[in-house]
């Protein structure tokens, strides 16, 4: 029979399956995302003069949502999460590539949008931002989680526009010029970059607040709020440490 004991520790899971739920949530809004944005990245946006890639308006959604989910489980989980959302889209774009050159009736007069929007462009986005994606990403909320320790948890809305105005420029500059340097002039490649961070930087200040609240409300309902600290500081050695003074 089970004991008391073995008997009560999935049951401390279901107590906290809240969190489980937000997290499952964040991932699929995630991914979601990061789907967006690789289909869009093909379509531009504005004038002769003036235009952006149609990924920009969904891009800095990506960072807002590292930004919540670092703040609330921790640099690890959302490592993980940034690992798995970039495998999931690269299994995306080959299911789309294997789709689109399996043979088509005579009658299906689709074949070329399809090939031009799920083609080998979007294998393009999705390889040449490999970089710029994991590694900006990444930074993103490994800035925002260490800087959680300095300033023992406060002011989350400061610590996520300095970490995503520093990561956002590394995205946009090696994102853009990868995916676009073979098509468009480098010149307007840069214009791109620049107007493209603006935009970025902008959504950044907008949801700062929202996402301050948002962090705010789920850390008071699920109880949880990581702190990625270093080995030789981990909770337990202080805990000795001050039983010891």
């Amino acid at each position: 029979s089970m004991s008391a004991k073995e008997y009560r520790k999935p049951t401390l899971i279901l107590d906290n399956l809240i969190s489980y739920k937000i997290l499952i949530i964040f991932s699929m809004v995630y991914m979601s995302i990061m789907i967006c944005n690789a289909v869009l990245t093909n379509k531009y946006i504005g004038s002769d003069k003036f235009f952006i890639l149609g990924g920009t308006l969904t891009s800095p959604f990506i960072f807002i949502l590292d930004d919540i989910v670092a703040e609330i489980y921790g640099y690890k989980i959302t490592r993980c999460m940034i690992l798995s959302g970039f495998a999931a889209q690269t299994l995306f774009t080959l299911i789309c590539q294997i789709v689109i050159l399996a043979p088509s009736p005579s009658f299906f007069k689709a074949q070329t949008a399809y090939a031009h929007i799920l083609g080998l462009s979007l294998l393009r986005i999705n390889f040449s931002g490999f970089i710029a994606y994991i590694s900006a990403n990444l930074i993103n909320s490994y800035i925002l989680t260490q800087w959680k320790i300095l300033l023992k948890g406060k002011k989350f809305w400061l610590r996520s526009l300095g970490s995503s105005a520093f990561s956002e420029i590394i995205y946009s500059g090696i994102a853009i010029l990868f995916m676009e340097i073979h098509t468009i002039p480098l010149k307007t490649v840069l214009k791109i970059i620049g107007l493209s961070y603006l935009i970025k930087i902008t959504y950044s200040i907008a949801f700062a607040g929202p996402a301050q609240v948002l962090v705010t409300y789920i850390k008071k309902r699920t109880g949880i709020d990581v702190y990625d600290l270093p080995k030789k500081f981990t909770p337990f050695e202080y805990l000795n440490q001050e039983k010891n003074i």
